[in-house]
């Protein structure tokens, strides 16, 4: 057996027979850094996946009540149930027939004109009326009611002269009128009137014998009021000595 130089005897040399290699210290960790990346990845990805489901999850949600919140607020035609834009109702049949006359229509600030086929009703008939002023003094006749001597809602105005001057009418600021010929004028009549020819507030009407007038009541007056908008006729039938002036009106209601 040999010896290093100190004597000490050498291990034998590895080969056949002889002692196995020892294995190096600490071995190496690869394959548990491997293990561990893997194992973290997968985590990752469960993770993930359950976010995306739940982000999902919230999309559905969010678009079921968009969709109900949608269906709530579908609009209905009034009176009917049934969304706006649809009917299931069928066209009219044509039978020839003329259709009723159509009703004023008093929507928007402007008077609207009457139809002359537009039904109308009789406020009143022949009512008489009896102006005594002393002279210079005014009158105010209210065509509603009829009624003399108000304070306001007057649609004529009075004016007594004396001294051989003739007594006179005015409109007031709301109405609009017409001096006319014919008693026997219908109110759709009395319209087309004032609409080709209608006087202004400043014109002096004379209170004489036979004068006519038609007067249309205002229309903002009747709603402020509630009341019905009216169409007058009026005519002068009297005039006596001591300055005394009777007239004789009629009325009829034609709107709300």
């Amino acid at each position: 057996m040999t010896s290093d130089q100190q004597g000490a005897p050498l291990p034998p040399p590895p080969g056949p027979g002889g002692p196995a290699a020892p294995k190096p210290r600490g071995g190496s960790r690869w394959p548990q850094v491997a293990v561990g990346a893997a194992a973290l990845a997968v985590l990752l990805g469960l993770l993930a996946t359950v976010l995306s489901l739940r982000a999902l999850d919230q999309a559905n949600d969010a678009r079921d009540i968009a969709r109900a919140a949608g269906a709530g607020r579908v609009d209905e035609r009034p009176g009917s149930g049934e969304p706006a834009g649809t009917s299931t109702a069928p066209a009219p049949a044509t039978t020839g027939a003329e259709p009723p006359p159509p009703e004023p229509s008093l929507s928007g600030s402007a008077e609207p004109t009457l139809d002359p086929r537009a039904p109308v009703k009789e406020k009143y008939v022949d009512e008489r009326l009896t102006l005594r002023a002393s002279c210079g003094s005014d009158l105010d006749i209210d065509l509603d009611k009829p009624e003399v001597r108000v304070s306001n809602g007057e649609e004529l105005r009075f004016t007594s002269r004396c001294g051989g001057d003739s007594s006179y009418f005015n409109l007031a600021s709301r109405a609009r009128g017409a001096q006319v010929d014919a008693a026997t004028l219908s109110a759709a009549d009395c319209d087309d009137r004032i609409a080709k020819g209608a006087i202004g507030t400043d014109i002096n009407v004379p209170a004489r014998k036979g004068v006519m007038l038609c007067v249309r009541t205002s229309l903002s007056d009747a709603r402020e009021r509630g009341d019905t908008w009216k169409m007058a006729l009026v005519q002068v039938t009297d005039v006596n000595d001591d300055g005394t002036v009777v007239l004789t009106a009629r009325a009829w209601d034609i709107g709300l």
